[in-house]
């Protein structure tokens, strides 16, 4: 009601920038997930992951290290 603290926009804002909400995270109450058509959460969580796979990723480290490391293990993946 009035005067609660979790209604203020000092803590919303807080909230929001101290607490970690998960992308695949649902918060929503059963009632409103059954009237969502009961979204699976795999399901989600494949579309995101196809989605991050079907786009070219770039080099997370220097090229040189991708070398020597290619060489020295049998890596599989083509990065061009």
């Amino acid at each position: 009601g009035p005067g609660h603290y979790l209604g203020t926009d000092q803590t919303l804002g807080r909230m929001q920038s101290d607490h970690v909400y998960p992308q695949l995270g649902d918060r929503t109450s059963p009632k409103e997930w059954a009237e969502i058509g009961k979204p699976v959460l795999t399901e989600k969580a494949t579309k995101i992951k196809e989605d991050i796979l079907s786009k070219p990723s770039e080099v997370a480290f220097d090229p040189i290290l991708d070398a020597k490391l290619r060489k020295k293990y049998k890596i599989h993946l083509n990065m061009n």
